[in-house]
């Protein structure tokens, strides 16, 4: 028995060995939700762990940061209270013999220690000893031999024979102005401009009256020019005006001119030719000048019909195959600018109306580069209205010079001159280019 119990942990591994023991399956159910619920708090643990771990590591951070703030003041602090002021002696705790003269006065003047309060005061002359006498006492009390300091010239100091005063506060040159004068803006601008521009029409109303009025007319060169004037009135916008002379008009191709017809001309003052056009009838007030036309031969009433008189028979001089219907006006804009891109290169956006005063009016051909004047436009409004929008761009050359273009679409608001049966809308598209000059 003895033997056994000294055994008795290999007697039960032995007769142990295969044995196995099964839980009741109602006992595994009920264990694994509770194991299933120990999750949860493991996880919550593992979080507030690791939160723990950035807490302490951001507050070491920001004590260490602290120290280092600290340390840098105080070295400013340090490096700020070793510059001495001028005329100030650094006391001295002892003196050497070297440093003094024979009768023992010390050539180094020796500070008091206690604190010294700096005040704002105005020192007299006759109250100032001077540095010299206080750092090289007379010549003659001082020994000539090895053991002594013999200065070799005078050090100089800063306005020795006459010190005013000495104001610690007076930071004038270091004061920092709180309000600066800003430059002044520049919101007066003067520019001059110029385009060349493609003139052409919106026709509306009764098509065969529309087709027999415009049929065989062209758009003639056309162009304007003019100063403009513009306020600024904060950073975007701008309110500009000025004064412009627009020049437009149409050709008139298939209608040839004679000259020479006043020997053959018997209505005496009458006008002998007129022109059906989209901008109004044309009448004739040169009795020299003779007209057909070779297109469709139904835009000219006159009694001079093609089977009463002959311009070759008759041995007129020739002068051109179409002729040129121009008009003069003086434009005077309101527009407004607002800008989009404030930049080197400046961009705006444009638009405004414009009323249009009409200063001239020809219809002229041409032979050999000179005007043959033939009549007039009858029927044109002296003011037309006209609407325009655009955009402009600006380069900067300098702070007061700048390049302008701006491609610009008008719009004439009302017809030059009234035609039943048809609204004839003219529209004009330009490229403006100048110099403009702000102020």
């Amino acid at each position: 028995m003895d033997k056994q119990g000294a055994n008795i942990d290999l007697l039960f591994r032995n007769g142990l060995k295969d044995y196995e023991v099964l839980l009741p399956k109602e006992t595994w159910t009920n264990l694994r939700p509770i194991i299933s619920r120990r999750r949860p708090f493991v996880i919550i643990l593992r979080v507030a762990a690791t939160i723990a771990v950035l807490l302490s590591v951001s507050v070491i951070a920001y004590r260490y940061g602290l120290q280092i703030s600290s340390l840098s003041e105080n070295n400013a602090v340090a490096t700020g209270q070793l510059t001495t002021l001028p005329g100030v002696i650094t006391p001295a705790t002892e003196v050497n013999r070297a440093d003094q003269t024979a009768a023992g006065i010390p050539l180094i003047a020796i500070a008091d220690a206690r604190p010294t309060e700096m005040r704002n005061t105005v020192v007299s002359d006759a109250g100032i000893t001077s540095i010299e006498n206080i750092l090289y006492p007379t010549l003659s009390d001082v020994n000539t031999g090895e053991g002594y300091y013999r200065p070799r010239e005078r050090i100089p100091v800063f306005n020795e024979t006459r010190i005013r005063s000495f104001d610690l506060t007076d930071n004038t040159e270091l004061a920092v102005n709180e309000n600066p004068v800003r430059p002044a803006v520049p919101r007066w601008s003067v520019a001059a401009l110029a385009s060349p521009a493609y003139y052409s029409r919106i026709v509306s109303g009764n098509a065969d009256i529309a087709s027999s009025m415009t049929s065989g007319q062209q758009p003639a060169f056309a162009y304007t020019g003019g100063l403009a004037v513009s306020y600024k009135v904060n950073k975007r916008f701008s309110v500009q005006s000025g004064l412009y002379y627009s020049s437009i008009g149409q050709e008139l191709p298939g209608i040839s001119a004679f000259g020479g017809f006043s020997q053959y001309d018997y209505s005496k003052g009458g006008r002998n030719f007129a022109i059906r056009t989209a901008n109004g009838m044309v009448y004739t007030n040169n009795p020299d000048v003779f007209l057909r036309d070779n297109a469709t031969g139904n835009r000219i009433i006159t009694m001079y019909t093609n089977d009463i008189f002959d311009p070759a028979k008759a041995n007129l001089k020739y002068l051109d195959n179409s002729l040129r219907q121009n008009f003069g006006y003086l434009e005077l804009p309101v527009i407004l600018r607002y800008k989009v891109i404030d930049k080197s290169i400046d961009v705006n956006i444009i638009g405004g109306i414009s009323s249009n005063v009409l200063v001239a009016n020809s219809v002229y051909a041409s032979i050999d580069g000179q005007k043959y004047e033939v009549g007039k436009t009858d029927g044109l409004n002296m003011i037309s209205f006209s609407s325009s929008v655009g955009m402009g761009m600006e380069y900067n050359l300098s702070g007061n010079f700048s390049l302008n273009l701006e491609p610009t679409l008008r719009y004439y608001i009302n017809p030059f001159s009234p035609v039943s049966g048809i609204k004839i809308h003219p529209y004009s598209f330009g490229l403006f280019s100048g110099l403009t000059y702000r102020f």
